[in-house]
């Protein structure tokens, strides 16, 4: 019996020592949220999404402008930078931005937004995708990487950003940025040879303006509602054509008792 009650103490013992040795090997997470990288290696910030404050540092940029943003961007729903660029156009400085050719199209996407706020936009079209993710800033600061400004990035995604102080690589961005807007960028190119390591082009892509539907007014309301809207908010697009009520300007709607959407903020 007392053999048995031995028995039974070391194995408790070493049943314990045991789990006491696989909490040390996985303790408990320590990881916090960076809100701002302090380290700036030769003039490149390295930053992850979602470990760090990737959308609050691309707003600071924006807000630090003193000339000119531009902006080519595969897939744009962030509310914040979308923001920023609006008060970075109201303050006097050029905004230019590129989508891809669908993104007006895609849920949540903020171009329709930016371009209400007067945002100079071009859709970029050809045979593939235009799935860049990058911007200049006075010519000298970019802001590159796999990070989409979207809430998915930013809060689910891995991604990484990169924020580049160089005159040089500006100038190259700027560069490829110029013949995205200017519609001489190369959309295909094919292989050289069998080795399929060098390439040739075979075509230029094409630069769209977004397509401005004809409305009757600026904004629109309803008879059986108080708020207008802009004519391609959702909420507008549900209003009946014989309910439809339209005005030419802000003030003609405010004036005759309407408020603005909380939607599209006419």
């Amino acid at each position: 019996m007392r053999k048995i009650l031995i028995f039974i103490l070391l194995s408790f013992v070493i049943f314990a020592f045991s789990l006491l040795s696989t909490a040390q090997d996985f303790p408990e997470s320590s990881a916090q949220i960076n809100p701002v990288r302090d380290k700036s290696l030769n003039g490149v910030k390295v930053l992850f999404s979602p470990q760090d404050n990737c959308a609050q540092e691309i707003v600071s940029s924006i807000d630090n402008a003193k000339s000119y943003v531009y902006v080519a961007m595969f897939y744009f729903t962030s509310r914040p930078i979308a923001q920023a660029l609006v008060k970075a156009k109201d303050r006097g400085i050029d905004v230019k931005v590129c989508l891809d050719k669908e993104q007006p199209h895609y849920e949540y996407t903020k171009s329709k937004f930016l371009e209400n706020k007067g945002i100079n936009i071009k859709l970029i079209g050809g045979s593939g995708i235009m799935h860049n993710k990058f911007c200049i800033i006075d010519d000298y600061i970019i802001i590159t990487g796999s990070y989409n400004w979207t809430v998915s990035a930013d809060l689910k995604n891995d991604e990484n950003l990169l924020i580049i102080e160089s005159k040089e690589i500006a100038r190259i961005y700027k560069e490829q940025f110029n013949k995205f807007w200017n519609g001489t960028f190369i959309d295909t190119c094919k292989y050289k040879d069998k080795n399929r390591l060098e390439k040739v082009p075979v075509a230029t892509g094409v630069t769209l303006p977004i397509a401005k539907p004809s409305y009757k007014g600026k904004y629109v309301g309803s008879k059986n509602s108080n708020k207008f809207h802009y004519p391609d908010c959702k909420w507008a697009q549900r209003i009946k054509s014989k309910n439809q009520v339209w005005f030419n300007n802000r003030q003609e709607a405010i004036d005759k008792g309407y408020i603005p959407c909380k939607v599209c903020n006419p």
